[in-house]
């Protein structure tokens, strides 16, 4: 459906309400939920088309499928090189981003300055047009945590937006020409020679009304911000122009979350706090104001070790910071920011392990893990999702030691997703199988690894922590929700659904693990998208479409 067929009706609408005492309420409320509509079947940036990792949808939502075996597969096409971005969906065109293609000839390293924006078929892959953006810094091709290909891009229709994390965003029409390009300098640049930063950059640009958000290190030594830090700027999306820059900072480990509505005005969240001396402070969230760049509130949570590798998620009631070395959420207020509760992950827990030699799940209720040994509840980077009163993550594997492991192995928390009601408290903990064994029966309990191979079966890997399975230190792809479907995706490239609308988070809530390619050979850092009536995925190898015949 075109937005073309919408136009009578927004025109209309907008006559209604052009009177000044209405423009308010035109701009803030009457627009994004026009756009609501129109957007409906589309997924335009990486947080979907409200910024809440979700749509709803009348389509039917494909949460069984399997591409080793075809199951539900539509189609799926080799990439030219790996990537990492988001998919977005616009009608009948996908846009995403690679890396350009690894020549081993002229590459003496396996790094690259240099990014493919693609515009291609939603019903094929088939490629339409390709533009190449070169940034000033340079990253390894593939890896666990983030390439100058992670940023997903952005679209309304009429412009899209791509961006080269490494120091380049540019704005392209409909057919991939160049409008305006905006270019800056890295943070070790701008700090050099005081200190050298990994490169992490987990920020996901959105379009708000006329305005695009994008973040970047501030570079101006002018004493208005705080030099070599990451700020949010709010960019006019048809000329580039600058309108606001944050008030506040935030660590480029985070990936902030936006609402229309939650405030009743358009707001993001943003996190400071992070690894290799990430220099934003102080540790914890701040509330901006999308019209102005202005802090709406700011909360102080600077317990030591914490960071905010997290998605910076919220709704009208809660916003919640995870303390990942110690066992514990922090429950704010999103209005105000204020701490309304803490919770002990490790307390008031039921936990759901599968029994093989019984072939089920036993439940182990009401447990303190605070009581075993080196017991963690380690919330996975990027995979927290807010839905109404529950937050849903993925469980990092503990480092624990082999013979304690082997004693606790079914009362630790291992191959597990969580579920947390932030009112009551309780934790619910179930155990997942890891993959499909060779009779197409579920793997448990197993340490796995990946080739992590491109599409040319090239190992661009040079960090050996990248071809794990995804189920410790590594970035995961962000989940999504799909009316009450949650999917979650592991580097390995098994895509777990699961139902958000059951009474216990227990085996009934587990629909299905999805491979996006056989055993140990399918690395993927990426989010799907749903779109159309399809869901699209991607892998190192192959983009992916996912539906009903």
């Amino acid at each position: 459906m075109s937005i073309n067929s919408f136009k009578p009706a927004i025109k209309a609408g907008l006559a209604i309400f052009s009177q000044p005492r209405f423009h308010k309420l035109v701009r803030w409320s009457l627009l994004p939920f026009v756009a609501e509509i129109a957007l409906a079947n589309n997924w335009p940036q990486a947080a979907g088309p409200k910024g809440s990792w979700s749509v709803e949808t009348d389509a039917r939502v494909p949460a069984s499928f399997n591409v080793a075996t075809g199951e539900n597969i539509l189609w799926t096409k080799a990439m030219e090189e790996s990537g990492q971005s988001g998919l977005i969906v616009w009608e009948d065109r996908i846009f995403l981003t690679i890396l350009t293609p690894y020549e081993p000839e002229g590459e003496k390293e396996k790094k690259t300055s240099r990014i493919r924006a693609l515009c291609l078929a939603a019903s094929s892959g088939k490629e339409i047009w390709s533009y190449e953006i070169v940034g000033a810094g340079r990253t390894g091709y593939m890896g666990g945590f983030s390439d100058l290909s992670s940023t997903s891009p952005v679209t309304d229709g009429e412009f899209v937006w791509f961006t080269n994390p490494g120091g380049k965003l540019v704005c392209l029409d409909w057919q991939g020409q160049l409008i305006w390009e905006r270019s800056w300098r890295l943070e070790d640049d701008i700090l050099k020679p005081e200190k050298r930063f990994p490169f992490n950059k987990q920020f996901e640009p959105f379009v708000v009304g006329s305005t695009l958000v994008h973040a970047e290190p501030y570079g101006r030594e002018d004493g208005q911000r705080e030099l070599g830090w990451h700020y949010l700027f709010g960019l006019d999306k048809k000329t580039g122009e600058e309108k606001w820059i944050s008030e506040d900072g935030l660590t480029q480990y985070n990936t902030p979350g936006y609402s229309i509505d939650a405030l009743g005005r358009p707001t993001v969240l943003i996190g400071r706090g992070g690894y290799h001396d990430a220099p934003e402070s102080p540790s914890g969230y701040s509330m901006i104001d999308l019209e102005s760049g202005r802090r709406i509130w700011r909360t102080v949570l600077d317990d030591e070790g914490d960071t905010a590798l997290s998605n910076a998620c919220f709704n009208k009631d809660y916003a919640v910071w995870i303390s990942e070395s110690h066992n514990r959420l922090t429950i704010l207020n999103s209005q105000s920011g204020e701490i309304l509760n803490t919770i002990d992950l490790r307390t008031n827990v039921d936990l759901r392990v599968f029994d093989p030699v019984l072939g089920s799940y036993v439940l182990r209720e009401n447990l303190d893990l605070t009581q075993l040994p080196q017991s963690n509840v380690y919330p996975a980077w990027y995979t927290n999702y807010i839905d109404g009163d529950h937050l849903y993550f993925m469980c990092f594997n503990d480092d624990v030691k082999a013979p304690l492991m082997k004693r606790w192995r079914d009362m630790l928390p291992l191959h597990c997703f969580s579920r947390v009601n932030l009112v009551t408290s309780k934790v619910e903990i179930l155990e997942v199988p890891v993959h499909f064994n060779d009779r197409g029966d579920y793997l448990w309990k197993e340490e796995l690894k990946t080739t992590a191979l491109n599409a040319n079966g090239l190992d661009l890997i040079t960090d050996i922590r990248s071809k794990r399975d995804g189920w410790w230190w590594c970035f995961n792809g962000n989940p999504i929700k799909v009316n009450d479907t949650l999917f979650f995706t592991t580097m390995i490239g098994n895509c777990y659904t699961f139902k958000t609308n059951t009474k216990r988070f227990d085996e009934n809530a587990f629909i299905k693990l999805n491979p996006l390619g056989p055993r140990g050979e399918a690395w993927s850092l990426n989010t799907p998208t749903f779109a159309n009536g399809k869901l699209y995925h991607r892998t190192a190898k192959e983009l992916i479409c996912v539906g009903y015949q």
